[in-house]
């Protein structure tokens, strides 16, 4: 027996055989997301026995009013710009790269995809040894070409700018492997049309491998905005948000809000201003990549 939904068909089965899925879903992601919801508009800091103080849109007022907040806010968009400019050319290049065959190609692609596996905070305590301002490897080439006494994590100009760079190698690897994905969904027989009627290699990476790409760039544009404004454990194991607060973001301010100073609804709501930040930018993205008939 089959029931309908909006003209559809479905059968008791099928509905049965989804239900736990759905159950971990809800318990897993909807509950916490509508929870956070709930207490951002409360004061709370976080004990149980301890009333929930309702306090409307003041936590919000609070974050945006916040002179934390604009760093944190340009700090995701530095994330974000390194992203688009340099991430995705280098990575788009790579791809490139590794859909020709040659001798090696197994070893560069572990090579370039291995920042992604690799867990964050240990790619920060190496990072933190790199430039460590006393005998660190780039501190001696530095004192080879006559600059001295800088300190590139512990400076307020160069902090963030390094953990762009250091975002930049992790991310890199994994949209290689995103793009190299979309070049070989590009039939093989287009190339070959193109290349009998002498279309050179810029007209082909112009006119066939970019304009057919155009699913796949939406998909590592929303990867680049999103993971900047979700980025946390990178910048706390480098910088911890420092020095001065130069390399703050939006979750280590969620961070420090919630486990340091207790105002939970406070945090909270720094949280729904990152989701609800994160479904615009992808509902944009989504719109100007839509397909046209």
């Amino acid at each position: 027996m089959k029931f309908r939904v909006n003209g559809k068909k479905y059968s008791p089965e099928g509905v049965l055989l989804l239900l736990p899925a759905l159950l971990l879903y809800g318990a897993v992601i909807v509950f916490p997301v509508c929870s956070t919801f709930y207490t951002s508009f409360f004061e709370w800091n976080g004990i149980k026995q301890q009333a929930y103080r309702f306090v409307g849109l003041e936590n919000y007022r609070t974050f945006f009013h916040d002179y934390q907040t604009a760093t944190a806010f340009k700090n995701v968009f530095m994330l974000a710009g390194t992203g688009v400019f340099l991430t995705i050319p280098i990575a788009f290049f790579l791809a490139t790269v590794i859909n020709r065959k040659f001798r090696g190609l197994r070893l560069f692609k572990t090579f370039y995809f291995m920042p992604v596996v690799i867990n964050r905070i240990a790619i920060s305590l190496m990072f933190t040894f790199i430039l460590y301002p006393k005998m660190g490897p780039v501190t001696v080439l530095l004192r080879e070409f006559g600059i001295r006494g800088i300190n590139i994590l512990g400076n307020y100009t160069t902090a963030m700018p390094a953990v762009c760079l250091i975002y930049m190698w992790c991310d890199a690897g994994f949209q290689m492997i995103v793009f190299s994905s979309g070049l070989a969904a590009i039939p093989d027989e287009i190339y070959e049309a193109a290349q009998i009627d002498g279309v050179s290699s810029f007209q082909k990476l112009r006119y066939i491998t970019v304009p057919m790409m155009k699913s796949t760039f939406k998909i590592v544009l929303v990867f680049v905005f999103t993971g900047a404004f979700k980025m946390f454990d990178l910048v706390m194991g480098l910088t911890s948000g420092g020095p001065g607060g130069a390399t703050e973001v939006p979750n280590t301010l969620l961070y420090n809000n919630a486990f340091t100073y207790s105002r939970l609804g406070y945090a909270d709501s720094i949280a729904v201003v990152v989701v609800l930040i994160c479904l615009a930018f992808s509902f944009i993205v989504n719109l100007i990549f839509r397909q046209r008939d």
